[in-house]
């Protein structure tokens, strides 16, 4: 029989720069009109209405705010081109939000070709206008190397500048070149702080990374508690991420009392939605007989799951526990798999 893998830690690959898409192209410095007025309770075709008129009048508010409605095609057709020709307009007017904007549609290649260099040179017009999303995504462009020669100082530095302006991605992104020392000082204590700031705004990711980093300090009751009472919340309401690191809590009896029926109980939750990291620690239980009797049909399922889901370990367990098992072990396998997930081909069965 192959190596069954060591079971995943919670936070062993936590400490990555979160590129937050959720930074919305929404209409930005918006002022109390009649439009805005209608935008906000869903009444596109009124707000264009209203944001033409002021737009023609040469209000670069309300250009940025029409081009808005133009690209996602609110209240008038979709139209890159006209989005694109309002938001330059707003641009022109010296509107922060207006030339993030255009970095956006560089970025996505929203009706034009997707160009990194012009992305990045619109977020750093926006940036140095104090445009915090701008600010965010010149961060971004400078960490990987994106249309500007890779520089973790200026990334660094357009991170702390959105995040002092209250932008939790910006604040949870600074808060893990902390913990990974990258362009700053590696320091615990001030990732915390930052990462408490972004999950007071509902950052999830934050939140996760705090218990994670708290459950290093497992030895510690105090932090092992917080750090319990954080994932057990987080799970209740319905992260995946969460219910899979509580599941391996208890499966461990890391911070909480060992419970393998209550880890069992999480990771499955987090396997319903699709977690390869939970379908592939159920497959290790199965497999090595922790809290259940071991059966390595039960296992291999779990893991033709996880490698389904594109699990790199899932894909090497499968393969390493498929020389267990007779062709009709595989066939029994390949079909729990199915009634545990419902969307598994046949071909997934097969090590390779």
């Amino acid at each position: 029989m192959g190596n069954i893998p060591q079971y995943f830690k919670p936070g062993a690959d936590f400490r990555r720069i979160l590129v937050a898409g959720s930074v919305a192209l929404l209409a930005t410095a918006v002022i109390a009109d009649t439009g805005t007025t209608a935008f906000r309770r869903g009444d596109f075709a009124a707000a264009a209405d209203q944001f033409m008129a002021r737009a023609e009048r040469g209000d670069r508010v309300a250009q940025n705010n029409l081009g808005a409605l133009y690209l996602r095609g609110r209240g008038v057709p979709q139209d890159y081109d006209q989005a694109k020709s309002w938001f330059e307009q707003a641009a022109a007017a010296e509107l922060a939000g207006a030339m993030f904007n255009l970095g956006i549609l560089y970025l996505r290649g929203y009706g034009v070709t997707t160009d990194q260099a012009q992305a990045t040179g619109w977020f750093e017009l926006g940036a140095v206008a104090g445009d915090r999303e701008a600010q965010f995504y010149l961060a971004l462009q400078y960490y990987n190397g994106r249309g500007v020669v890779r520089d973790l100082t200026a990334a660094a530095a357009w991170f702390r500048r959105a995040a002092d302006q209250g932008l939790g991605a910006a604040q949870y992104n600074l808060a893990i070149m902390h913990l990974r020392g990258e362009a700053v000082t590696a320091d615990e204590a001030v990732a915390l702080a930052l990462l408490q700031r972004a999950a007071q705004q509902g950052h999830e990711a934050a939140e996760l990374t705090i218990g994670r980093i708290h459950l290093e300090h497992v030895d510690d009751p105090q932090r092992a508690a917080l750090a319990s009472e954080l994932f057990q919340r987080l799970a209740e309401d319905g992260n995946a991420d969460a219910q899979m690191t509580l599941g391996m809590n208890y499966t461990l009896g890391r911070g909480v009392t060992q419970d393998y029926e209550e880890g069992r109980f999480w990771l499955k939750l987090a396997s319903n939605q699709g977690s390869d990291d939970a379908q592939l620690n159920l497959g290790n239980l199965y497999a090595t007989g922790i809290g259940v009797d071991r059966d390595v049909v039960r296992a291999y399922a779990w893991y033709l799951l996880s490698a389904y889901n594109g699990n790199m370990a899932g894909q090497s367990s499968r393969d390493a526990l498929a020389h267990e098992l007779d062709p009709d072990d595989l066939d029994q396998a390949q079909t729990l798999a199915r009634e545990l997930s419902g969307n598994v081909p046949s071909s997934s069965a097969q090590p390779h």
